[in-house]
C-alpha cells in the first residue's frame, strides 16, 4: 500500500459518513412525510361516508364535529317541523291512525295531548263518517336556534275536503311549541322533541 492511498482513507472516511448522514436524513424525512399523510389520509376518510340514496346512488356525507353541530342544527329542526306537521295533519279515514302514531314519535306529552282533545272532540270520526281527507299548506316556520329549547312558530293553511273534491274549507292554521334536544332513533331521525304545543285555531270548519 502506497503513502497516497494511506493518506485518501481519512477522505474517504468522512465522505462515507457523510453520505450515511444525507441517507439518514432523508429518510427520516421520507418516514415523517409519510406519517403525515397517512394521518391526514385517515382523519378525511374517518369524517366522511356514503349513504346509498334510494335511486341506488352513492352520495358523499361529511362528518361534523359535535361542536360545530349547532350550526347546522337549524335546517333539521326546519324540517322535523315539518315531518311532525304533514304527519300529525295530513290524514284521511283510513291512514289517521299510522300517520298520528309516526307523528307521535316525534312529540312529546303535548302531542298526545292534542291528539287525545281532537279524539274526544269527535273530530277523527268526523273523518271516518263523512269522508273527508285533511291537507296541510306550509306559509312559513319561524325557529329561534339560538336559545335552548328551541322555540319556533308554525303558519299555514289546514284544507279539510270529501273525497268528491267538491266542497272543502280553509282554516287558517298557527301554532307555537319549543323543541327539545333528544337521542336519534330510527322513529325520530334528527333528535328532536315537540312540546308546549299550543294551537292557535279556532274549530276546524267542516265542508
Amino acid at each position: 500500500m502506497d503513502l497516497q492511498s494511506l493518506k485518501n482513507i481519512p477522505a474517504n472516511f468522512v465522505l462515507a459518513k457523510r453520505a450515511l448522514l444525507f441517507c439518514l436524513i432523508i429518510s427520516l424525512f421520507t418516514s415523517i412525510a409519510t406519517f403525515v399523510w397517512a394521518y391526514i389520509t385517515i382523519n378525511n376518510i374517518k369524517n366522511n361516508a356514503f349513504v346509498l340514496t334510494e335511486q341506488g346512488q352513492a352520495a358523499l356525507m361529511k362528518v361534523v364535529p359535535l361542536r360545530e353541530i349547532d350550526a347546522y342544527r337549524k335546517p333539521e329542526i326546519i324540517n322535523h317541523i315539518k315531518m311532525f306537521h304533514k304527519a300529525f295533519w295530513e290524514v284521511d279515514q283510513f291512514n289517521y291512525e299510522r300517520r298520528i302514531d309516526n307523528a307521535l314519535n316525534l312529540s312529546g306529552t303535548s302531542g298526545k295531548r292534542l291528539f287525545q282533545t281532537l279524539l274526544a272532540s269527535g273530530h277523527f270520526a268526523k273523518l271516518a263518517t263523512e269522508n273527508l281527507i285533511q291537507k296541510l299548506e306550509i306559509d312559513s316556520i319561524n325557529v329561534n336556534d339560538q336559545v335552548s329549547p328551541y322555540t319556533a312558530n308554525f303558519f299555514g293553511k289546514l284544507r279539510v275536503l270529501r273525497t268528491d273534491q267538491k266542497a272543502e274549507s280553509i282554516n287558517k292554521f298557527s301554532a307555537s311549541f319549543v323543541l327539545y334536544n333528544v337521542a336519534r332513533t330510527n322513529k325520530n331521525p334528527h333528535g328532536l322533541l315537540i312540546e308546549n304545543y299550543h294551537l292557535e285555531a279556532k274549530e276546524i270548519k267542516i265542508p
